[in-house]
């Protein structure tokens, strides 16, 4: 069973380098157009079954990518972002030093989540129960399927598909809008097709 993993498109935080997290930013007309770009290029790519972020810039991102295919599209709370408290809609670009945000991005493993926010246990919990509970039990169903969520969320599954911890939470580096991320899931065992596919 092969697995596309695709990050959302572009919204203004992004381009702005604000830190969303929770928060429901929109895609901006770049991110639509970077998710219409994405949606032509596997245009003749089957999918079985497509899950979303319910945030909203995720579920544009997979309802335009979705095109005219006949599948549901299953919004799944466990899959939502992480929330960074009270540091979302911070400026983190750079981020300072000696700082949660600085840790979240450089060294995870020393990471600890400000006021109101997720841990990185929490969010890398949520993504492995997101696969082991919904996605695993699909193989010998379907032949493919589509996540559509977010930059830490979908590193968060990669943490459960390479058997890492928070300490190698950016591994391969990070994911860019509307990029997409392949792997395959057969007989209990993931294989990394690629990381990186832009379009």
């Amino acid at each position: 069973m092969e697995i596309y993993i695709i990050r959302h498109g572009q919204t203004d935080w992004n381009k702005n380098g604000k830190l969303q997290g929770g928060t429901d930013v929109p895609l901006n007309e770049n991110g639509r157009e970077m998710a219409r770009n994405l949606s032509v290029a596997i245009k003749d790519v089957k999918f079985d079954r497509m899950y979303c972020s319910p945030l909203c810039r995720a579920r544009e991102t997979a309802e335009i990518v979705k095109r005219d295919r006949a599948i549901e599209l299953l919004a799944d709370e466990r899959i939502h972002e992480i929330s960074f408290g009270v540091c979302e809609g911070v400026d983190y670009r750079p981020p300072k030093e000696d700082t949660p945000i600085w840790n979240f991005f450089f060294n995870t493993g020393e990471y600890e989540a400000p006021e109101g926010a997720e841990t990185l246990e929490s969010i890398i919990e949520r993504a492995k129960n997101f696969l082991i509970d919904e996605i695993e039990p699909l193989e010998g169903k379907y032949e493919r399927i589509a996540i559509v969520a977010h930059g830490a969320m979908n590193k968060a599954l990669f943490c459960h598909i390479k058997q890492h911890g928070k300490e190698e939470f950016w591994s391969g580096g990070p994911q860019r809008n509307c990029n997409v991320a392949i792997v395959k899931y057969e007989g209990g065992n993931y294989e990394t097709v690629t990381e990186c596919l832009e379009y």
